[in-house]
């Protein structure tokens, strides 16, 4: 049977159509007389491209020979996570890789795959060791320390959180202590708290991350008020494709930050069922593969992988609803961007990969 005869692919394939229509609907001015989004469309297909060349490749990868060259792939990341702070041209371009002054792309998603696959090595090399915390203190934790603190001072606090929240969610499965847990919740608080109470202080200034969250706790933040008036309007089929009113002016960037406020503005219950659903039937058969997987360690790069694109999706809705903060995170396969498609896609190749040699191996 083909490595691509797959719900896995088909519910990836339907979300990404939805995504270029979406897109499309979102980028353009209902008020406009020409179509302002066209551009923005061939972008987005253009990187489908290039992802679909990505999950070519990496289906037919054997993930097993990652093993050896996760810590290099790991290295790897935190090399083109500093590249971007010396080609970076503005505050905060620094997540980027710039060449001759075009973005190249995100640098987080890359970090963001490096960890998994380094922690999945790590699981699998050291499973009986991780309740150690001297051990994990010596021979994990400097690593995912280094990677996360690289991409939370770009900055990009929401994906430094994701990556942190996802290793750790993998080392919790494969039964990290309550004691070392507790002390890395109590880390990251104070972190956090460095981050929004501590350094505006000292500085005497803010920047956009702590007017978003200072926006949240006060319930001044007009983009998700006006997201919600958008996905209000609604109702049980929609207003209609490009006819949200709330775009551009009312909420900045809809076709990435925001698109689930248009989805369920133009497409009404309808698109919400399918946003749900698509990504249900993800997280389910993702949670297959890490169940039935022969291999400690593609059990958990599986498992990575679908908590990863899982996570994206529920912080994306609960920022565009107002009961998370702002993150500007992607929807996965659905939201407008380059880095987050390619990369998603070269994710999902594994993930089919994965799938593929576990169904070989028992026949």
């Amino acid at each position: 049977m083909s490595r691509y005869n797959d719900i896995l692919m088909h519910t990836v394939v339907c979300l990404l159509a939805l995504g270029i229509i979406m897109v499309y609907s979102a980028s353009i001015n209902p008020f406009a007389v020409h179509l302002s989004g066209l551009s923005v469309l061939v972008s987005q297909i253009t990187w489908l491209f290039v992802g679909f060349l990505a999950l070519f490749i990496s289906s037919h990868v054997n993930h097993r020979k990652l093993l050896a060259l996760s810590k290099l792939i790991l290295l790897f990341s935190m090399v083109v996570v500093v590249l971007g702070y010396f080609t970076s041209i503005g505050s905060t371009t620094a997540r980027w890789v710039h060449v001759f002054g075009r973005s190249l792309f995100q640098t987080s998603e890359l970090a963001k795959i490096a960890i998994i696959i380094f922690t999945a090595a790590f699981i699998e090399n050291n499973k009986r060791k991780i309740i150690d915390w001297k051990f994990m203190l010596k021979n994990y934790y400097p690593y995912l320390g280094l990677s996360v603190l690289l991409v939370f001072f770009q900055p990009d606090l929401s994906s430094s959180f994701v990556i942190s929240l996802i290793a750790m969610s993998m080392l919790f499965v494969a039964g990290l202590d309550k004691k070392q847990i507790k002390t890395i919740v109590i880390l990251a608080f104070l972190m956090f708290a460095m981050k929004f109470l501590i350094m505006p202080f000292l500085l005497g200034e803010s920047n956009f991350q702590n007017v978003r969250f200072l926006g949240f706790l006060s319930g001044e933040a007009p983009q998700q008020r006006y997201a919600i008036e958008s996905m209000s309007s609604g109702g049980i089929l929609g207003i209609g494709l490009g006819e949200s009113k709330w775009k551009t002016e009312w909420v900045a960037e809809p076709q990435t930050d925001f698109i689930f406020s248009v989805v369920l503005s133009e497409l009404g219950v309808i698109g919400l069922i399918v946003l749900f659903g698509g990504f249900f039937l993800i997280f389910i058969r993702g949670m297959s593969i890490v169940k039935k997987s022969t291999d400690i360690f593609g059990m958990f790069i599986a498992l990575g992988i679908t908590l990863n694109l899982i996570l994206y999706f529920i912080i994306h809705v609960g920022y565009n609803i107002g009961l998370l903060p702002t993150t500007g995170l992607p929807m996965p396969f659905v939201s407008y961007g380059g880095s987050h498609t390619i990369f998603n896609l070269l994710q999902i190749g594994l993930l089919l990969s994965i799938s593929y040699r576990m169904k070989n191996a028992k026949s």
